[in-house]
């Protein structure tokens, strides 16, 4: 796989957060929202570009912690991101940056190999696609919780 330039990160869809709630990459580990560290990470690992799957109801607060990010739930807009040869990561959920955590779900595939399989549905069964390591699922707030815990734990050391 060549060098990464390029990441999609899905949120969940707008319907299924309750009103009082908001998705889980907007959620806070050690008073910062997942998001920015995730972008910190991506960042850091020469990753300049980025489109965030989320509806228009989180678009701003994506926003506020990725300013460059493309932001868009338009199937048109993302395959336009993809248009391109070059390796792209995916995160098809939530995910917190982990150097210790093994290859799982995030993975990474050429922009034109996402295109041709997201053409008639999203799939994570990509040809060609390789497990990328280092991202930790967060499948819901008590993730969120333990992965705070564990944080504020390696601050202090």
């Amino acid at each position: 796989m060549s060098c990464l330039s390029r990441a999609v990160l899905f949120f969940e869809e707008d319907a299924a957060i309750p009103a009082e709630s908001k998705p889980l990459m907007l959620e806070s580990v050690c008073a910062c929202p997942l998001l920015t560290w995730v972008n910190d990470q991506l960042r850091k690992e020469g990753i300049g570009r980025f489109f965030v799957v989320c509806g228009p109801r989180f678009a701003e607060e994506v926003r506020r912690c990725v300013p460059e990010a493309e932001v868009s739930e338009q199937a048109a807009d993302l395959n336009a991101f993809l248009n391109t040869p070059d390796a792209v990561l995916v995160l098809p959920r939530a995910a917190f940056p982990m150097p210790e955590a093994g290859p799982g779900f995030a993975y990474a595939a050429s922009g034109y190999e996402l295109q041709e399989a997201w053409k008639v549905r999203m799939t994570n069964a990509v040809q060609g696609a390789e497990l990328v390591p280092g991202w930790l699922p967060v499948y819901n707030m008590d993730t969120v919780a333990e992965i705070d815990g564990l944080m504020r734990t390696r601050q202090k050391t």
